[in-house]
Protein backbone atom coordinates (compact mmCIF):
# COMPACT_ATOMS: atom_id res chain seq x y z
CA UNK A 1 0.00 0.00 0.00
CA UNK A 2 1.43 3.39 -0.93
CA UNK A 3 2.31 5.73 1.93
CA UNK A 4 0.12 8.77 2.40
CA UNK A 5 1.00 12.44 2.71
CA UNK A 6 0.70 12.47 6.53
CA UNK A 7 2.56 9.16 6.83
CA UNK A 8 5.42 10.50 4.72
CA UNK A 9 5.67 13.71 6.74
CA UNK A 10 5.57 11.90 10.10
CA UNK A 11 8.30 9.56 8.88
CA UNK A 12 10.51 12.45 7.76
CA UNK A 13 10.08 14.21 11.11
CA UNK A 14 10.85 11.01 13.01
CA UNK A 15 13.98 10.30 10.99
CA UNK A 16 15.15 13.87 11.56
CA UNK A 17 14.75 13.44 15.31
CA UNK A 18 16.47 10.03 15.31
CA UNK A 19 19.45 11.27 13.30
CA UNK A 20 20.43 13.32 16.37
CA UNK A 21 21.16 10.07 18.25
CA UNK A 22 24.90 9.66 17.76
CA UNK A 23 25.17 6.02 18.85
CA UNK A 24 22.73 4.75 16.19
CA UNK A 25 22.45 4.57 12.42
CA UNK A 26 19.00 5.24 10.99
CA UNK A 27 17.57 3.37 7.99
CA UNK A 28 14.27 3.76 6.15
CA UNK A 29 12.22 1.01 4.50
CA UNK A 30 14.66 -1.89 4.91
CA UNK A 31 13.36 -5.30 3.94
CA UNK A 32 14.04 -7.60 6.88
CA UNK A 33 14.02 -11.35 6.23
CA UNK A 34 12.45 -13.03 9.28
CA UNK A 35 11.65 -16.75 9.27
CA UNK A 36 11.49 -16.88 5.47
CA UNK A 37 9.15 -13.89 5.21
CA UNK A 38 9.87 -10.27 4.31
CA UNK A 39 8.88 -7.39 6.59
CA UNK A 40 9.50 -3.70 5.90
CA UNK A 41 9.36 -1.47 8.97
CA UNK A 42 9.13 2.23 8.20
CA UNK A 43 12.31 2.99 10.14
CA UNK A 44 15.05 0.85 11.71
CA UNK A 45 17.86 1.73 14.10
CA UNK A 46 21.13 -0.16 14.24
CA UNK A 47 24.06 0.40 16.55
CA UNK A 48 26.32 2.96 14.85
CA UNK A 49 27.87 1.54 11.69
CA UNK A 50 29.76 2.70 8.66
CA UNK A 51 27.95 2.57 5.33
CA UNK A 52 29.91 2.45 2.10
CA UNK A 53 27.58 3.43 -0.73
CA UNK A 54 30.10 2.27 -3.36
CA UNK A 55 29.75 -1.40 -2.32
CA UNK A 56 27.04 -3.67 -3.76
CA UNK A 57 23.64 -3.05 -2.19
CA UNK A 58 21.72 -5.50 -0.02
CA UNK A 59 18.05 -6.08 -0.86
CA UNK A 60 16.96 -8.40 1.97
CA UNK A 61 18.56 -7.85 5.36
CA UNK A 62 19.13 -10.77 7.73
CA UNK A 63 21.14 -8.70 10.24
CA UNK A 64 18.37 -7.40 12.48
CA UNK A 65 18.20 -3.85 13.87
CA UNK A 66 17.88 -3.10 17.58
CA UNK A 67 14.72 -1.05 16.96
CA UNK A 68 11.96 -1.40 14.38
CA UNK A 69 9.43 1.41 13.97
CA UNK A 70 6.04 1.26 12.29
CA UNK A 71 3.98 4.34 11.41
CA UNK A 72 0.28 3.62 11.30
CA UNK A 73 -1.36 5.04 8.21
CA UNK A 74 -4.97 5.15 7.07
CA UNK A 75 -4.28 2.35 4.60
CA UNK A 76 -3.05 -0.11 7.24
CA UNK A 77 -4.91 -2.12 9.83
CA UNK A 78 -3.85 -1.84 13.44
CA UNK A 79 -3.94 -5.62 13.83
CA UNK A 80 -1.66 -6.17 10.84
CA UNK A 81 0.83 -3.69 12.27
CA UNK A 82 0.68 -5.34 15.70
CA UNK A 83 1.25 -8.73 14.06
CA UNK A 84 4.42 -7.30 12.50
CA UNK A 85 5.61 -6.14 15.91
CA UNK A 86 5.14 -9.67 17.28
CA UNK A 87 7.24 -11.00 14.37
CA UNK A 88 9.98 -8.44 15.04
CA UNK A 89 10.29 -9.55 18.66
CA UNK A 90 10.56 -13.16 17.50
CA UNK A 91 14.06 -12.42 16.19
CA UNK A 92 15.61 -11.86 19.68
CA UNK A 93 17.89 -9.19 18.13
CA UNK A 94 15.19 -6.50 17.95
CA UNK A 95 15.07 -5.07 21.46
CA UNK A 96 12.12 -2.72 21.09
CA UNK A 97 9.48 -1.58 18.60
CA UNK A 98 7.74 1.73 18.28
CA UNK A 99 4.32 2.38 16.82
CA UNK A 100 3.70 5.97 15.71
CA UNK A 101 0.07 6.95 15.44
CA UNK A 102 0.13 10.32 13.65
CA UNK A 103 -3.61 10.98 13.86
CA UNK A 104 -3.40 10.69 17.67
CA UNK A 105 -0.01 12.42 18.02
CA UNK A 106 1.16 9.42 20.02
CA UNK A 107 3.98 6.91 20.10
CA UNK A 108 3.70 3.50 21.73
CA UNK A 109 7.01 1.95 22.78
CA UNK A 110 6.94 -1.84 23.02
CA UNK A 111 9.64 -3.67 24.98
CA UNK A 112 7.88 -6.97 24.30
CA UNK A 113 4.71 -7.91 22.41
CA UNK A 114 2.71 -7.62 25.64
CA UNK A 115 4.41 -4.71 27.41
CA UNK A 116 4.17 -1.16 26.10
CA UNK A 117 4.06 2.46 27.17
CA UNK A 118 2.23 5.27 25.35
CA UNK A 119 3.67 8.76 24.99
CA UNK A 120 1.57 11.79 24.03
CA UNK A 121 3.55 14.55 25.78
CA UNK A 122 7.13 15.16 26.86
CA UNK A 123 9.79 12.77 25.62
CA UNK A 124 9.51 9.40 23.94
CA UNK A 125 11.49 7.22 26.34
CA UNK A 126 12.87 3.85 25.32
CA UNK A 127 14.60 2.54 28.44
CA UNK A 128 15.57 -0.68 26.68
CA UNK A 129 17.86 1.25 24.29
CA UNK A 130 18.48 4.32 26.49
CA UNK A 131 16.81 6.66 23.99
CA UNK A 132 14.99 9.92 24.68
CA UNK A 133 13.41 11.84 21.82
CA UNK A 134 11.28 14.95 22.38
CA UNK A 135 7.79 14.20 21.11
CA UNK A 136 7.59 17.74 19.74
CA UNK A 137 10.46 16.87 17.36
CA UNK A 138 8.17 14.27 15.78
CA UNK A 139 4.77 15.94 16.09
CA UNK A 140 4.86 19.73 15.82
Amino acid sequence: MPPSYNHSYAKAKLIGALLKLEKFSVFSELTLRIDGKNYTPDVCLYSKRDVNLSLPDIVEITDMPVLAIEILSHTQTLQGTLDNIVAYFGTTKIKSCWLLVPVAGAVVVYVSPDKAQRFRTGDIVDEQLDIRVPLQDVFD
